[in-house]
Order: C-alpha cells, then sequence, then structure tokens
C-alpha cells in the first residue's frame, strides 16, 4: 500500500499577530492562526467524507486518511489519495484567504511512500516538508495580495491600502481600516471565548460572558492604560531534533512499523502540546493567588501563541519575570514527568530531559510592538546558551528592560553593557532556572542569585530602603566607569551600611566575578529588575 503525506504550515506568524500595536487585533490574529488546525481542518475532512471529530482518530491503513499533528498553526496528514490531499490543502488555504486575509498558509502533497516501514513513512514527511518550501518560495507574499494602486486610503494599524472605514470603540473617531485588520477585530469575540478555557477562567460549555468581559478589560489595560508592557517568549530545547530523529529513537529504521511510528509522533505532539498548555494554566492560577497592581479583575496577562514547545505571552511589566520563572519550572516538571514525553526524551542519549529557554522584553507601552517580539526573540537565543554549557535539558532566562525608544537590537544594548578595555560585561546573563547541579558556570548566575541581589536593593527598615535609591544610582554609574571605581563605590556604600546590609550584592566579597577570560556583575541585572520583582505582582 502507497501513502502520500500531507503538509500544511503557516509563516511569519509573530508579523501576522504582532504586525500591529493594537491588543485587539493582537488577540484576534492569535485566534485565526488556530483556526488551521481547528474548525478549518475540521470542514475540509468533512468535505472528503469524514465528519465531525471522527477525522482525528481516522487510520490511513482502514479508511485512507490520518492526522499525525495538529498544532501551532500547522497539520501533517497521510491519505491513500492524493487528490483528497490536495482537496485538504485547497479547502484550508481557500479558508484562510476568504475569513484571514493576510495570513501566510501553504500546504505540500508528497510523492508516494510505500506504507509498512517506520523511516520511510518519516523521510516522506521530511520531503513533504521540502515540497512546501519550494511552493511557498514559488508564490506571492502575503503583502502582494492587497495592491495600493487604484489610491487607496491607508490603514492606521497596518499600513496596508484600507478596506474600509469603521468606528472600533464607541466615542471614538473613525479610521481606515484594511481587509487583514478587519478580520483580526471580527475575531476578537471568538477569541476571547477561546482564551477564558485555555485560561481556566470557564469550563468548556459553561456561561462564558463574565470570563469574556473580564478578558476584554484586561486587552484594554494592556493596550491603554499599562505603564509597562512585556512579551515572554519561550522555545523548549532540542525538541525539534527530537521530531527529526522520532523513527530512529524508537528502535531505528528497520526495527518499528509504520503505525506504532504516526501513533507515537502524534503522542509526542499532543503530549507537548498537554505539557505547555498546562503549566500555562497552572502558572496562571498561580498569578491568580497573588497580588497585582493593576485594576483589572483578572492578573492582566493574555497567550497569544501557545502550540507544541512555543509560548509566546503578552502580560503587564511587573508580572514578567515571576511567570516567565515559573513557567519554564513548571513546563520542565511536566515535560519530563509526561508518559509520551517523558518516555521519548528518556531514549535520547545526547538530551537526557527536556528544557526550555525563555525571553522577556519588557518595554514602554507605545513602544512598537513587533520589535518587542524581536527583542524577546533574540533574549530567547541568548539564553539557548545554557544548552552548550549546561546540556539541553537544563532552563535558562534573559530578559531586558529597554528604557530607551530606539530600534532595539540585542547585540547593540549588550555592547553597551560591555567595557571592552577591561574585558569587563555588566551583565550576568542569562539567568539558570531550576535545578543545575554544581557546575561552576552556574555560580553567580542562578535565579536566585538574581533575586538575592534585588532583596539586597528592595530591603527596608521601618519602611526606608536600607540601600537608598540615591546610593543605588551612584552603584550604576559607577559601574559604567569601570571595575575599580565601581568596586570603590561598592565599598563606600559597605562602610556607610555595613557588610551585613550589603551582602547580598557582593560574590564572594566583590561585585565581579571571573568567567572565562571576562570579569562579570549581576549588579545592573538587578538593578533593572528591581522594579519589576519587588513590586506586588512579583511574589513567586
Amino acid at each position: 500500500m502507497d501513502v502520500h503525506a500531507v503538509v500544511l504550515s503557516t509563516a511569519g506568524n509573530q508579523n501576522y499577530i504582532f504586525g500591529s500595536n493594537k491588543r485587539r487585533e493582537n488577540v484576534g490574529a492569535s485566534h485565526l492562526i488556530t483556526r488551521i488546525e481547528g474548525e478549518w481542518l475540521d470542514k475540509a475532512l468533512a468535505d472528503v467524507g469524514v465528519p465531525g471529530m471522527d477525522g482525528r482518530r481516522q487510520r490511513v491503513e482502514k479508511h485512507g486518511i490520518e492526522v499525525v499533528t495538529a498544532n501551532a498553526g500547522g497539520v501533517t496528514m497521510l491519505v491513500r489519495d492524493p487528490e483528497v490531499g490536495r482537496q485538504v490543502v485547497g479547502e484550508i488555504t481557500e479558508a484562510a484567504l476568504r475569513e484571514a486575509p493576510g495570513l501566510d498558509v501553504c500546504g505540500a502533497v508528497g510523492e508516494a511512500i510505500e506504507w509498512g516501514n517506520a523511516q520511510k513513512v518519516a523521510d516522506g514527511i521530511a520531503d513533504a516538508r521540502e515540497l512546501l518550501a519550494v511552493a511557498r518560495a514559488r508564490r506571492r507574499g502575503p503583502r502582494l495580495r492587497f495592491p495600493g494602486v487604484p489610491i487607496a486610503a491607508r490603514c492606521g494599524s497596518s499600513g496596508l491600502p484600507a478596506h474600509r472605514v469603521v468606528v472600533p470603540q464607541e466615542g471614538r473617531s473613525p479610521e481606515a481600516r484594511s481587509a487583514p485588520s478587519l478580520a483580526k477585530l471580527n475575531a476578537f469575540d471568538a477569541a476571547l471565548l477561546r482564551l477564558a478555557v485555555q485560561m481556566g477562567l470557564c469550563a468548556e460549555g459553561d456561561e462564558k460572558q463574565k470570563a469574556r468581559s473580564t478578558l476584554s478589560q484586561v486587552v484594554d489595560y494592556l493596550n491603554h492604560k499599562a505603564e509597562w508592557v512585556a512579551v515572554v517568549h519561550v522555545d523548549g530545547n532540542g525538541l525539534g531534533k527530537v521530531f527529526q530523529r522520532f523513527a530512529s529513537i524508537m528502535g531505528g529504521p528497520g526495527d518499528k512499523p509504520a503505525d506504532e511510528y504516526t501513533e507515537g509522533l502524534r503522542g509526542l505532539s499532543e503530549g507537548v502540546d498537554e505539557c505547555a498548555r498546562g503549566a500555562f494554566r497552572s502558572v496562571f492560577a498561580k498569578l491568580r493567588g497573588s497580588r497585582w497592581t493593576a485594576s483589572t479583575a483578572e492578573p492582566p496577562v493574555l497567550p497569544l501563541i501557545l502550540g507544541g514547545d512555543d509560548l509566546t505571552v503578552v502580560c503587564d511589566g511587573e508580572l514578567a519575570l515571576p511567570f516567565a520563572r515559573n513557567y519554564l519550572e513548571e513546563f520542565t516538571r511536566l515535560a519530563n514527568e509526561h508518559v509520551a514525553v517523558g518516555a521519548v526524551l528518556e531514549q535520547v542519549e545526547d538530551l537526557r530531559g527536556l528544557g526550555a529557554c525563555a525571553g522577556v522584553a519588557i518595554v514602554k507601552r507605545q513602544y512598537p510592538f513587533h520589535s518587542a517580539v524581536h527583542l524577546a526573540e533574540e533574549l530567547t537565543g541568548e539564553a539557548k546558551v545554557v544548552k552548550r554549557e549546561l546540556g539541553q535539558d537544563k532552563s535558562a532566562l534573559s530578559f531586558h528592560v529597554l528604557y530607551e525608544s530606539a530600534f532595539a537590537d540585542l547585540q547593540r544594548l549588550r555592547d553597551q553593557q560591555t567595557l571592552a578595555e577591561e574585558d569587563t560585561c555588566l551583565t550576568g546573563q542569562p539567568y539558570v532556572v531550576g535545578d543545575a547541579g554544581d557546575a561552576e558556570w552556574v555560580r553567580h548566575r542562578h535565579w536566585t542569585d538574581l533575586e538575592q541581589r534585588v532583596a539586597a536593593l528592595t530591603d527596608k527598615d521601618d519602611e526606608t530602603l536600607v540601600i537608598s535609591s540615591g546610593q543605588a544610582h551612584e552603584l550604576r554609574s559607577a559601574l559604567f566607569r569601570g571595575r575599580e571605581a565601581a568596586e570603590s563605590r561598592f565599598k563606600m556604600v559597605s562602610t556607610w551600611l555595613g557588610k551585613d546590609a550589603v551582602q547580598g550584592l557582593a560574590c564572594d566579597g566583590s561585585l565581579f566575578w571571573r568567567d572565562g577570560p571576562v570579569h562579570r556583575t549581576g549588579l545592573l541585572d538587578a538593578l533593572n529588575a528591581a522594579p519589576f520583582l519587588s513590586s506586588k505582582g512579583g511574589e513567586s
């Protein structure tokens, strides 16, 4: 029996979601992406003769069609008849064109694969992905679907040609909006209902109107009132390698039949999804039990991408660092304990377990959101150094508080924190989260070390800061004048306040520690993090 691999995926999801600074559009865009593996896939399956959710339970050897994975805006299927695969691809991509203009969705149907051997099926799926890349490269990008001739007004949100003039909310001025912008706005209400269930604010089938109203309040707070808004981006370590090598991980190319391969791959994909969703709900529930300063009924947190091992959250700045730290710990724990995930990870010799890395960009509310997302992704990449130093089963977090309005390039920001003449780096990032053993690289750069420094900076005696704001500012200024100036200022503060008052800032009596050829300090990180870890929302 021959089968054909069918693959569909979106591209440029971050740009599609965060191309606008309007939070309602961000929420609506994230919902439209989930419809690919949701209702659009279900409708396409029904149109080829598989009604309702039954399509998710069909198996290719018995029914001629099988959904292997469906998450994060992507679908992988197997079909016996390639025409069925083309019909599914056509229906989903047409639905995207009609209901989500501007969303980049593409699909491909692979060549015939001999059914029966796991490795042949794995190779066939990989070949179909290569065909998908070729198909995507040969067609026009989604922005070219919206020509500006004849001359049209420009959308105030996306910059694309306007499709219609709308009044976004009562009491506000009319605005010209493009077709993609309108589609995102139209999806806003449905998105809130999905998020309410996803966040644990109500159960499936319950009355959701109250939860929807609460989330709408959160969206408006983040869009119009929050002083600091954060983007938290999380990515798992090494999962791409696991999926690519899944056939051999199961026992070698000739040892496993194809149906066991697809069942295992589906179980792994769904298991990682369950872990990500479970970790988010657990951490969000913890935030609900703490305190936050925003005038919202629920913590101002919005998960805009939550699929596979990827997470992108928009939240109030004061909640970002505690949320990211707790999510990393919870996701790692759930993944390594999950039957379908942990059991696979144990078979990967150089993996040992699953870790994750996070990047947190904290910016002013008016800052261009696509730049904040780009910075969060770069910070996640910086945190990935933990894989090289400690292994892929460890987790780490990098963050940056952006006080300027220029484009945030991480390399430029880190260069500003490096004193080249003295081989001195004024940041200790990334910070390791969770159990890291006793590796020398972790000394002074574990998350608890950062919390210790923040505690020293925010400690109070009779409601008065032990280390005053003025003294903290002098310490910050001295850092940029070099190690000698910083150490001198630190000793002076120690003399004024006593060593016990400032010992939390020191690393074995000094502000700096040796990291190979470089001297590092965590004081600047602590000074930047203190306002976001010491507030009411910073309890963790």
